[in-house]
Formats: structure tokens, sequence, C-alpha cells
């Protein structure tokens, strides 16, 4: 099993993140305005790797569309 670095998962998002969006909010599930909200609200007052503030901004947002 390979161990992947925060920088490999940022690496994953960049290359996934705009197409899953533009598929999520076609398919009426994502708002991207609420994500980017969100990622904002996020990136101060919360400790953590880029790539888990915006894996939680993520989840957030889609369950708040369920």
């Amino acid at each position: 099993m390979p161990t992947f670095t925060g920088e490999d998962i940022v690496r994953l998002f960049a290359a996934t993140y705009l197409p899953l969006c533009r598929s999520l909010e076609a398919a009426g599930a994502l708002d991207p305005q609420a994500l980017a909200r969100d990622i904002r609200a996020r990136l101060d007052p919360e400790p953590g790797e880029p790539w888990e503030i915006l894996a939680a901004a993520l989840c957030k947002v889609l369950g708040e569309k369920g």
C-alpha cells in the first residue's frame, strides 16, 4: 500500500476538484458559492492541512444539500 503525503492529497484535489464541482453543480448537488464561503470561513480559525480544510468544506456543503 503506498503512503500518501499531504502534498499528494492536494495534487489529487487539484486534479479533480474543479471537474467534480462542475459535475455536482450541474446535477444540482452543489452550490459553488456556499462551498467558497465555507472554505473561506475555515481558513483562519481551524488548524489543519489545506486538503483537510477543503475536504471538510466539501463534505459540509454536500451534506447540506441532502
